[in-house]
């Protein structure tokens, strides 16, 4: 098993808004990690604004100097003056074959009910891309990824652990520019209704598991070449319990993974009910497709 993401491109669609900066600080770091070239992505539109672009550009400059990162920026004109999502979807996939990148970086933002529910255009781009995707999501307007995050998060839901957000947590940690980072692996213990959460630090079973799923962790870290904090949390409703751990922990950023299906939600409901109700950013990592 490959323990780091190759250095292909890695695209990264913007339309220049403040809101999408998480998505330029994961690719960038991630780009100076794998030594990767940042293909940004700019689908033109009838409500584009040139000083924006100009103020959003003279930025980007300035933060790829710091990391030496290089990036290319290209323009696709849309076939209306205001496209569909499905339009715009469809140019983001079609340069990531282009381009021949190993991976999509692209923002992600809660949005109204009935565009959740048909799919946003992260959502699908993620589920028809033939490479990774990182969804950056951000739950709450003004969220932002510290400078120098301190802690991040990857939530085990499953028994077998995805190694896709060990890689990435690795790789953005891995710049001098980021020390000093504590990577927490909290496995997800689901109990029922009647088991109250004040007694479930007495039965031998979950010692038994914490030393298991330790013993798991032991090998991730040999692997990775970073240090791992293994943890059990014991939880009743999985997204506001893991939320409440991730606030009282001070946790800057939550990784998990998800793999392309052909509904319309990428998550499972546990998946989505901690990107929901996370108090921070967190970064969903889409396998790239298989067949």
């Amino acid at each position: 098993m490959e323990w780091s993401w190759d250095d292909l491109p890695i695209l990264l669609p913007l339309a220049f808004e403040a809101r999408e900066w998480n998505a330029v600080y994961t690719a960038f770091y991630l780009a100076e990690s794998t030594g990767s070239l940042v293909r940004i992505l700019h689908v033109k539109t009838g409500d584009d604004e040139p000083e924006r672009r100009a103020q959003y550009l003279d930025r980007l400059k300035d933060f790829s100097s710091n990391l030496k990162v290089t990036f290319k920026l290209e323009d696709v004109q849309s076939r209306e003056p205001f496209p569909s999502i499905s339009e715009i979807a469809e140019s983001i996939v079609q340069k990531s074959e282009e381009f021949s990148c190993g991976s999509i970086v692209m923002s992600a933002h809660r949005e109204d009910f009935f565009t959740e529910l048909f799919g946003r255009i992260s959502d699908r781009v993620a589920r028809t891309a033939k490479c990774r995707v990182v969804l950056v999501e951000t739950p709450k307007a003004g969220l932002q990824i510290p400078k120098n995050p301190s802690k991040i998060l990857i939530p085990a839901l499953e028994e077998e652990l995805d190694p896709e957000p060990f890689i990435l947590a690795g790789a953005l940690t891995s710049s001098a520019s980021v020390p000093n980072v504590e990577i927490l692996v909290t496995k997800i213990v689901q109990l029922p209704p009647s088991v109250p959460l004040d007694a479930v630090n007495v039965p031998e079973i979950f010692r038994r598991e914490e030393q298991e799923f330790s013993s798991a962790i032991g090998s991730y870290i040999q692997s990775l070449g970073r240090f791992l904090t293994p943890r059990i949390l014991p939880v009743r409703r999985i997204g506001q319990d893991v939320a409440t751990y991730a606030t009282d922990l001070g946790v800057d950023m939550i990784i998990l993974s998800s793999r392309k299906t052909g509904h319309r939600s990428l998550l499972p409901k546990n998946g989505y009910e901690i990107v929901s109700r996370a108090p921070c950013i967190s970064l969903v990592v889409v396998a790239r497709r298989t067949s």
